[in-house]
């Protein structure tokens, strides 16, 4: 995965509590550097520093998966990108701050950039 690829989603599921949420939201990889994630229309826009990635995903058009590990600077965690079948999801984990956030996000479709 050395290309951008913008990820787009249209609802996710926060693990913590299992409620269903109808937000919609990008995430843009930029190979295996960065990641920036562009929520509310744009207003909100968080970019975090890949440390790391787990997984040899090739063909995002084929099943497979990638974890990137990374950091804010205050806050870590990981972004697990799959696809299984035709459905694309990402798992999103953010440990630090006020409490752990993990989200499960449907993606509805990928676009290379």
């Amino acid at each position: 995965m050395t290309e951008t690829i913008q990820w787009n989603a249209s609802g996710f599921k926060d693990l913590s509590t299992n409620e269903d949420f109808a937000s919609s939201c990008q995430f843009i990889t930029y190979g295996k550097s960065n990641i920036k994630w562009i929520q509310d229309n744009g207003k909100s826009v968080s970019e975090m520093k890949v440390i790391s990635t787990t997984g040899d995903w090739t063909n995002i058009n084929n099943e497979g998966s990638l974890t990137y590990k990374f950091s804010d600077g205050t806050l870590s965690g990981d972004l697990l990108v799959t696809k299984k079948g035709s459905q694309w999801v990402a798992e999103l984990t953010i440990l630090g701050g006020t409490g752990d956030i993990r989200l499960r996000y449907s993606i509805s479709s990928v676009k290379k950039i």
